[in-house]
């Protein structure tokens, strides 16, 4: 197994793959092929990244990173966004290989802070676990608020009760 950076070549197989995590992942979330493309073709330029990880020449799963400055401070830094490793091939090394392309860029880049996250409820205590192995820090704070269909039904519930 091998990490590289996403090559043109292979759009078809991140969009399969992203259409595999949004349905395991976030299934109350709708995937889009078209805005996946746009995206993919967007990494090709550099920011955002995406790494991928291939074993015996087929990909099995990437990391879409982002390079950000502070709105504060001088520096940068680097943010994992999205981890996805196909089903059958998590507990290999795939994850662990991404991780440390990652870590390794955010370091040529000379980042001040990698910053690691969990933004699913898709397992996230073994995640988390995972991600402790290489962070020094827990950073506890991002909360969710879904809006739309969660919220027209929370109207109706207080509608009916009074």
């Amino acid at each position: 197994m091998f990490v590289r950076l996403a090559m043109p070549a292979d759009e078809e197989a991140i969009v399969e793959l992203v259409r595999q995590d949004i349905a395991e992942t976030l299934p109350h979330l709708t995937f889009q092929e078209d805005v996946t493309r746009e995206t993919f073709r967007q990494t090709l330029t550099g920011d955002p990244t995406l790494f991928v990880v291939e074993r015996n020449r087929e990909i099995v799963g990437f990391l879409y990173a982002l390079l950000n400055g502070y709105a504060f401070t001088d520096g940068l830094y680097v943010v994992q966004e999205v981890l996805y490793v196909r089903s059958d091939m998590r507990g290999s090394r795939a994850a662990a290989l991404l991780v440390k392309a990652f870590v390794e860029w955010g370091e040529r880049l000379d980042a001040k802070e990698i910053i690691f996250g969990i933004a699913n409820k898709h397992q996230p205590e073994r995640t988390a676990r995972f991600f402790e192995l290489v962070a020094d820090a827990e950073i506890v704070g991002f909360y969710l608020k879904r809006l739309g269909a969660e919220d027209e039904r929370r109207r109706q519930r207080r509608q009916r009760r009074g």
